[in-house]
């Protein structure tokens, strides 16, 4: 019966924990503009409340600490940690350094073909490891070139080619937590059983973003 009240307990201060995110950032949104100037931005304070409720659970719960070491969650995270220091900080050296190279070889390639806008997004999301960061960099030099709206807009979906290259904290948290074994990275790297899908579920939205667009735009 103690076992089944700590877990009930953890997860009422798990619960907690989002509430305090979720009010966090409404409370300190620019759109409200309850706060003129927050303490400290959205990002750290995550940081510390998920950091604050693990360390309440831990206490308050009697949690094992040898086991939380042991469990599949905190080994795919720490390779997941891994993977964004080395292999996502390599990439973003990469691409921070020919940013401007990337934009011209882009631009060019668009002006000639507007519809690999799809494309360049699609690759240039693997590198950027995030579909802000990638529209924030290339949507204003394609509408700058004077693409179409629906190009724009159908062609948005592919920002979402994080999964290209498996070393994302959630592919590979997944890759970790299987443990049937299926889940694996190949030796060939681009061979892991995400990418069909994840090129299939992007070649169709950027397809559906194109017919409907048509349609609405």
């Amino acid at each position: 019966m103690k076992s089944n009240r700590w877990q009930k307990t953890s997860v009422w201060l798990f619960l907690l924990g989002v509430v305090c995110v979720v009010v966090y950032a409404i409370v300190n949104s620019p759109s409200l503009g309850l706060v003129a100037t927050p303490l400290m931005n959205t990002t750290n304070a995550i940081l510390i409340i998920m950091l604050s409720v693990a360390t309440l659970t831990t206490i308050v719960c009697r949690v094992e600490t040898d086991s939380i070491l042991n469990s599949s969650t905190f080994k795919a995270g720490m390779s997941a940690c891994i993977c964004i220091l080395g292999v996502a900080w390599l990439g973003d050296t990469f691409v921070s350094h020919n940013i401007d190279w990337i934009k011209d070889t882009a631009g060019s390639v668009i002006q000639g073909h507007p519809w690999l806008l799809a494309v360049i997004f699609f690759f240039a999301s693997a590198l950027l490891y995030s579909q802000a960061a990638t529209a924030k960099a290339l949507m204003p030099m394609a509408l700058a070139l004077n693409v179409s709206p629906l190009t724009a807009v159908a062609s948005f979906a592919a920002v979402s080619g994080l999964f290209i290259l498996p070393t994302y904290p959630t592919l590979v948290a997944a890759v970790q937590m299987d443990d049937t074994g299926t889940t694996r990275i190949g030796k060939f790297v681009f061979n892991h059983p995400f990418f069909i899908p994840g090129t299939l579920g992007v070649a169709l939205a950027v397809c559906f973003g194109f017919l409907l667009g048509s349609v609405m735009l």
